[in-house]
This record gives C-alpha cells, sequence and structure tokens, in this order.
C-alpha cells in the first residue's frame, strides 16, 4: 500500500464525514422516491382496471388526463354518451344490434297465434313414459332378431319364408337416416333458397305496380341475408346470396323501391310517421330495412359505397327517428364514420348531413348525445402528425360547428361545460407547474379543443350572428372566458422553444376577435416574442436545416433550437400576426391613438436588431408606412365626422362601409396571407410527393 498523500489525509480530516453524511441522504431520497413512484404506479394501475375501458385520447404527446375533461358530460360523467352508444334500448332486452329481432318479427308478423293451444296439444307425463318404454321394449326386441339372425340362421330364414311381418321391424331401422344424415339434411334447410335475379325483378316489379307488402317482405329477406353475410346471424334467413353480382342486385332494388313503398304504406306528416291503417304490419319490415341499412354500413371499406349509403340513410331519417334503438345505431355508426382514418371528406359532410338530419326531428336526448359524440369524436382524431393531416382535422372541426347551430340551449350547456374543463386544467398547470402538468396543456388535443370553441363562437357570434341572433345572444357570454383560457395558455411557459404554440393561440384570438368585433389585445403578446432574448441578446446559430412550417409544430424541434432558420420561421409567423391584428383595428375612429405604443415600440426593435435581420427590418418598415397612410386615411374621414366622442353608435359606425382590406395596412395584411397560403400548398404538395 503506498503512502497516503496530504491533499489526502486533509479531505479525510475536513470533509470526509460530511461527504459519507451527504451520500447516505442521497442513497435514502433516491430510495424514498422510487418507493413514491412505485405506489404512483400502482395506483394508477388499479385506477385503470376501476375505469375500465375508458377512452383515451391520445395526441402527439400522450396525455392520459385530457380524457377527463373531454370525456366529461353535464352530469359530471360519461354515463348519458356511454348509453348513447350502446344498444339496449327500452324496445329491446339484450341490446342485440345485429338485427335477429328485427328478422324474427319479419318472419312472424303474419303467423297466427298457434303457440296459446300449446296446452292442448301437449302429451301428459304418463304418455310420455308409456312411450319412453316401448321404445325401449322395441329397442329391445330389434336386438333379440339380430341375434338369432347370427346364432341360429336356418331358423331366421324360416321366420323370412312363413312369418316376414314379423321381421318388417329390421327393414325400418335399415331405413332409419343416420345422424350425420340429419345434419346434413338440416344443414342443407339451414341454407335457405339461392336469390336469382329472376327473383329480384319479379319482387321489384310487383312492388313497384301495386306496393305488394307480400314482395316487399321477401325482398327485405333478402336484403337482411345479404347484409349478414359474414355474421352468425346470416344462418336465420330463409333466403341465401351466391356471389357479388347477387349481393349488388339485392341492395340495389332493395334501395330503390323500398322508400317509395314505405312512403306509400306509412306516410310522414310534420316530420313524424302516420300510425293507424297498415303501419303495425309494415313496422316489421321498416325495421328490418333500417338494420339492414347500418349493417351494411358497418361492413363497408369503400368510400364511395360508404357515402353512398349515407345518403339513403339520411333519406330515411324521418323513419329512424320513430325508433330509438335504431336512431343510436345510426348514429354510432354514422360518429364511427365521422372519426375514421379511412374515410374521406366526402363521407365526413356526408356523415354530417345524416347526422343533422336524425338530429332535427329527433328529441333533446339525441340532440344532447350527437353534440357530445361529435365533439369527442373530434377531440380524438386531432392529433396533428404532419402538414397533410391539417385539412382533415379543419374539416372535423367545421362539420362540429355546423352540428352545434341547431340547437341554442344545448349548445350553450356543452360549450360552457367543455370549456370550463379546459379551464380548470389550465388552473392546475398554473399551480403545479411540472412537466408533466404543463405537458396536459401543451400538446394537440388541447390547443384543438380551443381552436374548435374559438370557431363556434367566432361562427355564431360574428360570421351568422344576423342570421342566428337567439344563438349568438345565448353563446356571446362565453367569449370572454375563452379568451382568458387561450392567453393563460399563451404565456404559461414564454420559452423561445414554445413560440410556435404561442403563435397559434394569437391566431385564435384573432379569429375570435375579428368575427365577434371585440377587441382583444393581441399586439402585445406578439410583441413579447419579438422583444425575447432569442432577438435582442443572442446570436442565432447558422444552420443548413431546411425551411420550417410552423402549422404542424408546437414546440421547436431539438436540431432547430436557437438556429437562423427557426427564428426566420418565427418572424415570418409574427409580422403577419401583427398586421392581421393591425389591420382588424384599421376603420376604427381611434386608430391614429390606438397603433402609437405598437408603432413606437416596432421602430425601437428595427432600430436595435435590424442590422442582424436584413429582410425583415425591410418587411416591417413596409409595415411601418402601411400604418402611417391609414392613420393619415382615418385621420380624413375624421374630419368630416358631426358627432362628439360621447355618441359610441356614432363612433361604431365610423367607416363603416370601408372594409378592413380596403385600407392601405388591411391590403398588405392581406398580400401576406396569400404569400403564406402560396408556401403552405408548397409545403403540402412536397409533403405528398415524398
Amino acid at each position: 500500500m503506498g503512502k497516503v498523500s496530504k491533499a489526502t489525509k486533509k479531505f479525510n480530516r475536513k470533509y470526509l464525514n460530511d461527504e459519507l453524511e451527504r451520500r447516505r441522504k442521497n442513497k435514502k431520497a433516491q430510495e424514498l422516491y422510487k418507493k413514491r413512484e412505485l405506489k404512483k404506479s400502482r395506483r394508477a394501475q388499479s385506477n385503470e382496471e376501476e375505469e375500465g375501458d375508458q377512452d383515451q385520447l391520445i395526441g402527439v404527446e400522450e396525455v392520459d388526463d385530457l380524457a377527463d375533461f373531454a370525456a366529461s358530460t353535464l352530469n359530471g360523467g360519461k354515463e348519458d354518451l356511454t348509453k348513447f352508444m350502446q344498444d339496449d334500448d327500452g324496445d329491446d332486452d339484450d341490446g342485440n344490434s345485429t338485427g335477429s329481432e328485427d328478422l324474427a318479427a319479419l318472419l312472424n308478423e303474419d303467423e297466427s297465434d298457434s303457440d296459446s293451444q300449446d296446452g292442448d296439444e301437449a302429451m301428459s307425463e304418463d304418455e310420455a313414459m308409456s312411450d319412453a318404454e316401448g321404445e325401449d321394449e322395441e329397442e329391445e326386441f330389434k336386438q333379440q332378431l339380430e341375434a338369432m339372425k347370427e346364432k341360429d340362421p336356418k331358423f331366421f330364414k324360416y321366420m323370412e319364408k312363413h312369418d316376414p311381418a314379423s321381421l318388417k321391424i329390421l327393414e325400418q331401422a335399415d331405413e332409419t337416416p343416420s345422424d350425420s344424415e340429419i345434419a346434413g339434411a338440416e344443414a342443407h334447410a339451414a341454407e335457405g333458397t339461392e336469390v336469382t335475379v329472376e327473383m329480384l325483378n319479379r319482387w321489384g316489379s310487383e312492388i313497384k305496380k301495386d306496393n305488394s307488402i307480400k314482395s316487399l317482405k321477401k325482398l327485405l329477406l333478402a336484403l337482411y341475408a345479404a347484409s349478414h353475410m359474414d355474421t352468425e346471424s346470416a344462418g336465420g334467413s330463409v333466403y341465401r346470396i351466391q356471389g357479388m353480382e347477387i349481393f349488388n342486385k339485392t341492395v340495389s332494388t332493395a334501395i330503390r323501391v323500398a322508400p317509395a313503398a314505405f312512403a306509400y304504406h306509412v306516410p310522414v306528416a310534420n316530420g313524424r310517421i302516420q300510425k293507424g291503417g297498415r303501419s303495425r304490419v309494415v313496422q316489421a319490415l321498416l325495421k328490418s330495412y333500417m338494420a339492414s341499412l347500418v349493417a351494411l354500413l358497418r361492413q363497408m371499406s369503400d368510400p364511395t359505397m360508404a357515402q353512398y349509403l349515407i345518403k339513403e340513410c339520411e333519406r330515411m331519417a324521418v323513419y329512424f327517428g320513430s325508433f330509438a334503438r335504431h336512431t343510436r345505431d345510426l348514429g354510432r355508426e354514422l360518429l364511427r364514420q365521422f372519426g375514421s382514418d379511412s374515410a374521406d371528406d366526402g363521407v365526413r359532410i356526408s356523415a354530417l348531413l345524416a347526422l343533422r338530419a336524425i338530429v332535427a326531428g329527433a328529441g333533446t336526448e339525441t340532440v344532447d348525445m350527437a353534440l357530445k359524440g361529435i365533439y369527442l369524436t373530434y377531440v380524438r382524431h386531432s392529433g396533428v402528425k404532419n402538414m397533410a393531416s391539417l385539412p382533415t382535422i379543419q374539416t372535423m372541426r367545421n362539420c362540429g360547428v355546423e352540428l352545434y347551430g341547431l340547437d341554442a340551449n344545448a349548445s350553450y350547456q356543452h360549450a360552457f361545460v367543455y370549456i370550463r374543463q379546459l379551464a380548470i386544467h389550465l388552473r392546475n398547470s398554473m399551480q403545479l407547474r411540472s412537466k408533466e402538468s404543463f405537458r396536459a396543456i401543451y400538446n394537440w388535443q388541447f390547443i384543438n379543443s380551443l381552436a374548435f370553441w374559438a370557431e363556434v363562437l367566432a361562427t355564431y357570434c360574428g360570421d351568422r350572428a344576423e342570421e342566428e341572433p337567439h344563438l349568438c345572444a345565448t353563446l356571446e357570454s362565453l367569449v370572454y372566458p375563452l379568451v382568458q383560457i387561450i392567453t393563460g395558455v399563451a404565456r404559461l411557459v414564454p420559452t423561445a422553444k414554445f413560440f410556435p404554440l404561442r403563435i397559434h393561440c394569437l391566431s385564435l384570438l384573432l379569429r375570435l376577435s375579428a368575427a365577434t368585433g371585440v377587441y382583444i389585445p393581441v399586439l402585445p403578446l406578439a410583441i413579447e416574442i419579438l422583444e425575447s432574448p432569442e432577438f435582442l441578446a443572442r446570436r442565432p446559430i447558422k444552420s443548413t436545416l431546411k425551411p420550417l412550417s410552423l402549422d404542424a409544430l408546437l414546440k421547436a424541434p431539438k436540431e432547430y433550437e436557437h438556429t437562423r432558420v427557426y427564428l426566420e420561421s418565427v418572424l415570418e409567423s409574427v409580422f403577419g400576426l401583427l398586421a392581421d391584428s393591425i389591420a382588424a383595428q384599421s376603420v376604427r375612429i381611434a386608430f391614429p391613438e390606438w397603433v402609437v405604443p405598437a408603432t413606437l415600440q416596432l421602430r425601437r426593435w428595427r432600430k436595435r436588431v435590424g442590422k442582424s435581420w436584413t429582410r425583415f427590418s425591410k418587411q416591417l418598415q413596409g409595415l411601418l408606412d402601411k400604418i402611417d397612410q391609414t392613420t393619415r386615411l382615418v385621420q380624413q374621414n375624421r374630419t368630416r365626422v358631426d358627432f362628439g366622442p360621447s355618441n359610441l353608435s356614432g363612433a361604431n359606425q365610423f367607416m363603416n362601409s370601408t372594409s378592413t382590406d380596403a385600407t392601405p395596412v388591411g391590403a398588405y395584411a392581406a398580400s401576406l396571407r396569400k404569400v403564406r397560403a402560396q408556401q403552405r400548398a408548397l409545403l403540402l404538395e412536397a409533403e405528398a410527393a415524398e
């Protein structure tokens, strides 16, 4: 062992005990942390087992807590949505959605009540026992004859010659079919009658000619067999479909002639089917037809055929609305088609129109379930993966907004509940200030939920306020809390990495402000980005990375952080927001005074860092020139007014006939929007080519 140095002796004397104590504390803390994490994981696992199959809304970043705010309902849970999504109904005991009940009703609708006479035809217990004993004696006699045939063949031949009647029982035994033969016969009978083109043509012509119920029943039985070919329920059908030609012919014939026959036998008035007449007889046929349509739609994977069937369901919306179970079945399938990844925009729009037709003639419960279902479907599929997914999400958002315009009271209740849940989620994140709490906010599901409600309020409190005054008055009170939530989300983590998310929030605020006419201070939030240390105190990193689009991002990719490529993309977006926000106020009577603080800050920023960002400095100078021109235009119009500042109605009517795009700064903002749209289209084409 070598000699211990003086430094080691000095360390052992002064610091060794403290270092050992620190390591012991650190080790103890690590063990305690591991125990806590293990308890948390076990608790979370037990909660998941208790909750069962809860919908998890997973976006770009997996956030389990988002299921809480998205799946909650007016009653504090998702019982109503579960009830809507399930098949059980007051009309059905087992909730079977395969249509087997409808098939049974269809097969038995013309039968008499012969089942009531089963007591007169049933055998008594004594008779049944005597028959069983007779069968045993007969079987024993057969065995004795067989044994005699083997042991004493001479006597057996004598019996055949002089007493052949005694041996007839053996002949009957030989003629008795075996179990395999019986099973084959039953299977052949279960296959049903094969449908042919001639049969379909005959049924169709008879239905067209005199609306024959008998032919309609046969055609709908064939349609049931076609719609349940791949299910166990097909075994109960009396018809059998062979080949795609017969399948297509059956479906097309039924869809062509059945609705007209139903309109004849069960007429519709005031959005409801009329009772009486032959409606009771046709009711089983109607239920079978609706169940077959839903079954066919559930099996379709081709978008064209799915769209065709959805339109047929829309035509039958009045009949669907008269049967609660079939309404729920169709609503659930329409929502599935609406959120399907394989569906195109045509299928989604058709599903929305059909769902809207059902909701328009349905009760309050169906309206509530449809509004909840379409919002949850939108949130579930709102994760942005790339630029190509943005148009699909935008289409789904527009469809949801359209549905929320049907009922003002129901729309307000749902909007209030979900906006409040977003606010609670944001409050929890601001209090905890942890990475997990930030992840619960900074994800695409949360941002797209904000975008959904911002679009709802901008549409019905701005764009369509004159068309829907009652809806506007009902929803208008939700604008302020939504603005507060969006502002809080934008300022939650004010770092350069999350500039894209702040830009998305500013776009939502601008949309609300421009549509509703409510003044929202967007300029300070945009100027805060320009005055961040990324532009004022830090030199950007040069990079050869390709240009970056912020439309499909919430935070900067790690390789782009602090790079000049990333900051140039941020500046382009911020200048576009500055131009749009200033243009939105360009026809206000106070514009010259309102724009002064922003102009001073922008000139100061250009003077300080303009040399480092030459291209954007020139662009900013162009924006400042347009602001000066707009200021002079407003001042010229103000010289011609004949009212004072206290006249608010006159101030609101100032330059009311002038569009914002007609002002110099408005035209400049419109040109920037056009350039951004062209760049976005090029990026979409590039991604599609890859």
